[in-house]
């Protein structure tokens, strides 16, 4: 089997841009580079990775892309930027130039209605400027954040917007609303797909049953051609190894699944989201 990573962060805490990053998270607040997973991603057969912002700094973006430099096995970055700066277009257009550049991840607070009419044309100026580079749109939004987010996505259906971590469910108390009806609302955008990722963190473990009711009704709502294997490394490793993510993810992948259709998950369809991977 092939798989192609979605969702992979790379850091080093001495860079001082990681603000959720605390000394006090002895697992997470340490060095995790490339050299420290690529045994990993051997051993399961990962031919592709895109690295994901975890600091929204474009410093931190170019740090990204210069790991991508050394490193073949990262086919894409998708950056950290903020909408509201007024140098935004002018980082965007500077990020954009490397051809490993994907796009960039918003955090669903950037959608809240409560945003001021200038931070909404600023959003909606962004929004724009990523449709006509044909850049994506990484997004981790919560569901009571998704109602928002469809809201401006439906102005530009055709935007390549990705979903992380499943539309963050509240799968500890096996809650689905509002989830199942924001993620419902963003399936009918021909743009939108979804990384089946952070699975493990948000079980606390290897918990397949916890999970399966989420990716059923994602597998309903978006098909096999708009959902995406995600590690969602080093985070997941709170709650087990890379082996344990394989293994979950290939667990709650329902049964009557082709295996063409599993092969699309794994790895096509993150090939045709994130175009530099093909």
């Amino acid at each position: 089997m092939m798989y192609v990573d979605s969702h992979v962060h790379f850091w080093q805490p001495s860079r001082m841009d990681y603000g959720w990053l605390k000394p006090e998270n002895d697992l997470l607040y340490r060095d995790y580079l490339p050299a420290h997973l690529l045994p990993e991603l051997k051993a399961f057969g990962v031919k592709g990775l895109v690295a994901v912002q975890a600091a929204v700094t474009v410093e931190e973006a170019e740090f990204l892309l210069d790991l991508a430099q050394t490193w073949s096995v990262i086919s894409g970055v998708s950056g950290g930027l903020d909408p509201f700066t007024d140098l935004f277009h002018e980082q965007l257009g500077s990020l954009n130039a490397n051809p490993h550049f994907t796009g960039i991840r918003l955090n669903g607070s950037a959608f809240r209605s409560d945003r001021s009419e200038v931070e909404q044309a600023k959003l909606r100026s962004a929004l724009a400027a990523l449709m006509k580079a044909d850049l994506a749109l990484d997004l981790l939004v919560r569901p009571e954040d998704l109602s928002d987010t469809a809201s401006y996505l439906e102005e530009q259906p055709q935007l390549k917007a990705v979903v992380n971590h499943l539309g963050c469910p509240n799968i500890r108390e096996q809650q689905m609303e509002p989830w199942r009806s924001g993620m419902d609302r963003l399936s009918q955008l021909p743009g939108v797909a979804v990384k089946l990722s952070g699975m493990i963190t948000m079980a606390g473990g290897c918990h397949p049953e916890r999970i399966r009711p989420y990716v059923d009704q994602l597998v309903q709502l978006f098909g096999c051609k708009r959902l995406l294997f995600g590690s969602d490394w080093p985070v997941a490793l709170q709650a087990g190894g890379y082996k344990d993510v394989i293994h979950l993810f290939e667990t709650v992948l329902p049964e009557d699944l082709t295996e063409e259709e599993k092969g699309m998950i794994r790895a096509g369809n993150a090939c045709r989201f994130y175009p530099i991977l093909t």
